[in-house]
């Protein structure tokens, strides 16, 4: 029987012919009405080989650019963990030490032994908050009361519900994907630094990395570039989502679990840091090690909780990253991508990877018109276009 020769990928090129595919496939999903914007950069060895947007920044607004900012949701978490990361490394932060030594209203209730490794795998046992309600239900109530003086609201209200979680499972025996864990490894960065989350991230990633259209708090500068949304569609407002990812109230938010927000192309430069082991033109923004970390199953053999009640025997996750493995995810992924890839999607129609074994790191922007309640992306593109663009590979 043949065996395809695993050639490394500086051996590798693509096809531009597939690529050509690729571009068609974007521009098709605008004109049939699936999406009103979407962009994708793709690069390979770290030369760009795709760059394309189409539709409009905003309902009735100029044509979608590529430096254009999205605003990224649970796609940041691997900046939110790289932040910690570099934190770790200075010896700052141990991701092996009990939370409640940076949490003492953790204490008790069973959380004592809860690690930051567990925040950074999603593995604390806690209920997750995505698919609970329980971010309306707080809110309802009242009792989170008025934020701090130089803190926002929903940060504030995402910290205060991570700092009372709710126990379903035992310590490390389930991964409950949830966002609370890292709206707590975003405090986490704000106690030990003093300020906030979005200078922290500033400084030690979107600025080494030469991410210029990288922000948690959107400044004035910054704001005639955001992406927008119509007010019906998923995450457009309060009726749509839950939560509306724009506007106001979300520009001015810290949050580490989805507040970021960034151009394709910025996110495209991670994901080439990420590929290179922590280097980006010369400069590193993160060691070996600690990419390494990332980038690798941490908690094998664990399975995952994903949606209401949804179990998957294995989880496969890293330190900020999904590890591709044998158990592959509904909508999330395309099935050529190489096992032993990385990725990792945001709400909304955000998803990216980093294919090691083929040099690929891909990016694609959409807004979503229809989602599933557990926010599987069932207009959404990403697998379809990962596909075509792992076929492009030619060995």
């Amino acid at each position: 029987m043949a065996v395809i020769e695993r050639r490394h990928p500086s051996q590798l090129t693509m096809s531009r012919e597939r690529l050509d595919l690729a571009r068609t496939l974007l521009r098709d999903h605008v004109d049939s009405g699936r999406t009103p914007s979407i962009a994708a950069v793709v690069l390979h060895n770290g030369r760009v080989v795709l760059e394309e947007s189409f539709g409009l920044q905003r309902p009735g607004g100029p044509d979608l650019e590529l430096d254009h900012m999205w605003a990224i949701a649970s796609a940041g978490k691997p900046c939110t963990a790289a932040t910690v990361l570099s934190l770790v490394e200075e010896g700052r932060i141990g991701v092996m030490e009990p939370v409640v030594e940076y949490f003492p209203e953790l204490g008790g209730a069973d959380n004592d032994d809860v690690l930051v490794h567990h925040l950074l795998t999603h593995t604390a046992g806690w209920q997750s908050d995505l698919f609970s309600g329980r971010v309306l239900e707080v809110l309802a109530s009242g009792v989170v009361g008025d934020p701090p003086p130089g803190v926002d609201f929903l940060t504030h209200l995402c910290t205060w519900i991570a700092l009372h979680p709710i126990r379903i499972a035992p310590l490390g025996e389930l991964m409950a994907y949830g966002n609370m864990n890292y709206a707590l490894l975003g405090e986490l960065v704000r106690r030990v630094m003093g300020g906030s989350l979005d200078a922290a991230m500033r400084e030690r990633v979107f600025e080494p990395l030469g991410m210029h259209r990288g922000a948690l708090i959107v400044r004035g500068s910054e704001r005639p570039h955001l992406v927008q949304r119509s007010p019906d569609l998923p995450f457009g407002s309060m009726e749509n989502g839950g939560i509306a990812m724009q506007g106001e109230l979300w520009e001015a938010s810290d949050l580490g679990e989805s507040g970021a927000h960034m151009s394709p192309k910025d996110l495209a430069r991670f994901g080439h840091a990420i590929l290179e082991g922590g280097v980006l033109d010369g400069r590193r923004f993160l060691s070996a090690n600690a990419v390494h970390s990332m980038c690798i199953d941490q908690i094998p053999g664990v399975p995952a909780m994903f949606g209401a009640d949804t179990i998957l025997p294995v989880a496969s996750w890293g330190y900020g990253f999904s590890v591709i493995c044998e158990q592959r995810w509904p909508y999330f992924g395309g099935g050529l991508v190489s096992p032993g890839s990385v990725t990792h999607p945001g709400a909304g129609g955000i998803d990216f990877w980093v294919d090691f074994d083929n040099g690929i790191v891909g990016v694609l922007f959409e807004i979503l018109t229809e989602m599933s309640p557990d926010l599987e992306p069932i207009s959404g593109l990403s697998n379809r276009f990962q596909d075509v663009v792992t076929s492009a590979v030619q060995r």
